[in-house]
């Protein structure tokens, strides 16, 4: 599903095997899953049978209470969730997590822009957790879940689908805007970029700009992060 800039919602991917099928992530709102739905209908495809997170983020998340399907997510995913679970919507919270470093202003206009009524938010957590690699047989197509500490979350989980030389980061290539302002930590990007090169894929598949990289492409762009 295509991402749009203004909610920062992001591209969501949609694996099917002979079996199962798989999300990549949920997305940001009821109302963008239940636009998901309906495009897999328009193409005569099953709704998901599991849903896989990237990270706890709000963008790639916020969806799930309305999903009926089983969701995975990495322990430290989940853990994240659960806190976030106990947050209050009204504006005077929302305000107070700018304050603390909870929550950052981009994600504060962004919500605003995708619900009318923030009150109406309500968080999820997994069905389904693991702590560091979890496969997944759809038939024929494999998901291959890594955790790992990326430049852009503590808590990443990228998709590995050998099968078709693809790999989902999500948003995990990206800086870290919680912790270090968008900037990169240069001991999280090297070690990243170590997992990459062993990593055997040719495409990589991204959360929020452009869908797709080539490896090289990857390499590329990250060799011109910004580092703080």
């Amino acid at each position: 599903m295509e991402g749009n800039p203004v909610t920062d919602q992001p591209f969501v991917y949609y694996i099917r095997g002979s079996r199962y099928s798989l999300l990549a992530d949920a997305g940001n709102s009821p109302e963008n899953y239940q636009k998901l739905l309906r495009e897999l209908r328009e193409l005569s495809l099953p709704k998901p049978d599991f849903i896989a997170l990237t990270h706890w983020h709000w963008d790639h998340t916020f969806a799930l209470n309305t999903v009926s399907c089983p969701v995975i997510a990495s322990d430290l995913t989940n853990a994240k969730l659960k806190e976030v679970m106990l947050w209050s919507w009204d504006e005077e919270s929302m305000r107070k997590r700018l304050t603390t470093g909870e929550d950052i202003q981009f994600c504060y206009d962004c919500i605003h822009a995708q619900y009318e009524d923030p009150t109406e938010i309500r968080v999820r957590c997994a069905d389904i957790t693991f702590s560091e690699t979890m496969t997944i047989d759809l038939g024929e197509i494999t998901c291959i879940l890594e955790h790992r500490d990326s430049p852009h979350s503590r808590d990443s989980v990228l998709i590995h689908i050998p099968e078709e030389e693809v790999l989902i980061g999500g948003d995990a290539h990206y800086g870290d805007y919680y912790c270090n302002e968008g900037f990169y930590d240069q001991k999280r990007l090297d070690s990243f970029l170590a997992y990459l090169k062993e990593k055997p894929f040719r495409t990589y598949l991204k959360g929020h700009d452009s869908p797709s990289l080539t490896k090289e492409e990857l390499f590329r762009e990250l060799s011109l992060a910004e580092v703080r």
